[in-house]
Formats: structure tokens, sequence, C-alpha cells
């Protein structure tokens, strides 16, 4: 056995190096733990260790937001997230309890459930999504996601439920934010967007729970205001000494290429990405200073940026952290490629002019977007 592999047994369920084994110790329970619950993330653990020198022990995790476990379901062509520290159960009416469940209350559909009255709100009609009838009308089958907000259970009616999923909370964009509706957004493994939704403020607006207007409601919610004007974003450098940022909402997916499998299509560096050709920009070329750093990192660490159903790569020198400030830009730039300035952690921060970045090196990108 190699080195490694010797070091790696103690990530064996079971493995121990006590003498006798006690009702409280020696049972060797705890880096096979650590060890799933990483890899469960996508993460990674390794120990390097050297008789009479020490021992590292290399945790990687991937760089994300937050992640939450969540119920993704459908209604007419749309798929949502459903955070499940808000869902109670599930309910499915069939055959004649589908047709006869449903009752109107002072012209309020509700269902009940275990002798309680359940006020129910259909997906379908809160957002207008076209669908070949709602589920409860007649259908032959009923999804009721029985959910909790403020304190209050109502029902959901959705057209299917399809499965729990660990899920990315992406952040909404600026022009979202005033929709109480969704608390964020993530990127399903097909690559399309499911937004997730508030069930407190979903609740409000189809009206099956009272707004309650009181001082306290009012100071969190102009505390919720500043903690709006907070932005995402991702923090890399660009070169050896350029330290930049993007909006973590511009951010499609973060990835790692090894060099040797970077092909070209003519001068564009490109690498084969889901089944597409990605092209490459290396961003410390197109941006002035010393360009030439970021090309011999391997593997290549690379921002997958996408704009109407085209991605392009933009190669970094290293990604660093995830940040949520109050941002203001202190210094606006003239150079090419930057926005301007801002104080992030401390120091200095460029912000990076990501579609003007895009226009320099590919023109093309945005004229087929636009076409697509």
């Amino acid at each position: 056995m190699s080195d490694r592999e010797v070091f790696n047994l103690i990530f064996l369920p079971g493995f121990s190096t006590a003498d006798k084994v006690t009702n409280i110790s020696g049972r060797g329970v705890g880096m096979d733990v650590v060890k799933t619950n990483i890899e469960k993330i996508g993460g990674s653990v390794d120990v390097l260790s050297e008789a009479g020198q020490g021992t590292t022990l290399k945790i990687k995790i991937p760089l994300t937001l937050a992640i939450i476990p969540a119920l993704i379901v459908s209604s007419g062509a749309e798929r949502f997230a459903i955070p499940q520290v808000s869902l109670l159960e599930l309910v499915r009416l069939e055959a004649e309890q589908a047709r006869t469940g449903i009752e109107m209350l002072y012209g309020a559909p509700v269902y009940r459930l275990r002798g309680q009255l359940l006020p129910l709100a259909y997906l379908n009609r809160e957002f207008k999504l076209d669908t070949a009838g709602d589920a409860g009308s007649g259908g032959a089958v009923v999804n009721i996601v029985v959910l909790q907000a403020d304190g209050r259970q109502f029902g959901l009616i959705v057209d299917e439920i399809n499965d729990t999923e660990e899920i990315v909370v992406k952040p909404l964009g600026k022009q979202l934010k005033g929709i109480t509706c969704f608390a964020g957004a993530t990127i399903m493994g097909d690559g399309k967007v499911a937004l997730i939704l508030d069930v407190l403020g979903l609740a409000q607006h189809a009206n099956v729970i009272a707004e309650v207007h009181d001082r306290s409601l009012a100071a969190k919610t102009k505390v919720a205001e500043r903690v709006d004007e907070r932005q995402t974003l991702l923090l890399f450098n660009a070169g050896q000494n350029t330290r930049m940022a993007i909006p973590l909402s511009m951010v499609a997916r973060l990835e790692e290429f090894p060099r040797a499998q970077i092909e070209h299509s003519g001068s564009q560096e490109v690498v084969q990405y889901r089944g597409q050709i990605l092209p490459l920009i290396q961003i410390a070329n197109h941006l002035p200073g010393d360009g030439a750093a970021v090309a011999q990192s391997d593997p290549m660490q690379v921002v997958v940026y996408s704009e109407a159903g085209r991605s392009v790569g933009l190669v970094v020198g290293k990604i660093n952290d995830i940040v949520h400030e109050a941002l203001t830009v202190q210094r606006n730039s003239s150079r090419d490629g930057i926005l301007g300035s801002v104080v992030v952690q401390d120091k200095v921060t460029d912000l990076l002019d990501v579609v003007g970045i895009i226009r320099k090196a590919d023109p093309a990108f945005y004229g087929e977007a636009n076409k697509v």
C-alpha cells in the first residue's frame, strides 16, 4: 500500500488504535462520519503525514452560498422549490375523493384534514400559469402540499410532486426583490432555473393568512430592506496582484478544467462541457497589467456565465470567497474591463465588467445569443 492508502485507513468505519474497547470509547466512530458528510456535499478530505514533522489535513468543500433541502414541485410547465423547513406533510386525493374532497366555504376552497379546515391555494392560479385545468376541478388526482407559515397551516395545490433535493440557493436580481412570493432561485441538474417559493409571502398573496401589521413587523421590514441593499459577490484573483469581484447572480457555475482538456477552435480556447463547446476567455489577458499569470494555473478555475442559452467560461487565477456586504462604489474607473473599485473585507477590490470583457473577447457572443 502507498502512504496515502495507509493514511486513508483512518476513515474506515470502526477503525481504532485503542488497546481496549469500552462502552464509551475505543470503538472507532468519528472519522468515517467526517468523510461521509463531506463527500455528501461534493467535497473531499485528505491526510498527509510525516514522522517527526507533523500531519496536514486537507478539506475541500464546494464554494456555494447556501445549501438547503427542498421539495421540488411542478405547476403548468414550471418547476418550483419549497424549503422543507416549511413543509408539514403531503396529501394526495384520487378518484371520488378528488372530486368531492375540496369544499367551498364563503367562496374559498378548503379541505377537511383530520377534522380541521385547511385553507387552500392553487399555485397555477396564483402565478397565472398555463395549464390544461386546475387540479381539484374535477381532475383525477389532487396533490396538496401542507405548509406552515406564521404559525398557521394552509394547503398548496400543485400539478405534480417530483422529489426532494439538496439545492444551492442563488439570490434574486435587484429587479425581482420586490416579489414577495419568491425567496431565491436555484439551478437544477438539467441546467434550468427553478424559483424558490417564499411560503409566508405566497400565503399572504393568496389571502390564506392575514397580514399582520404591527410595530415589530414594521421594524423587521425595515431591517429586511436594509439587508436587501447588500450584494452577494464572488471574489477572485485575475492576475498576480489583481483582486476582483462580480455579482454572484451573474455566475451560472464554478468549474475546474485540467489544461489537458483544453482544445482550440481557430485561435479560441475551448473545452467540451455538458455536451456543448464552451469558449474560454482569459480574464487577465483583457485587463491592463500582468496577464500571463493565469496561463500557468492547472487545473484552470473557470466562472461559467450564461445568456440566452449560450455559455462562456471566464478563466480566473484563483477563486477566493463569496461575501454578502453593502457596497458603495468609491472610485469609478476608466480602465477597460473595470466598472469601478470598492472596499471588500478591508481590501480594495475592482468590479469586473463582465459584459464589456465578453464583448471585447468575443463580439459575436451577444449577437448570437439574441438570435437564439
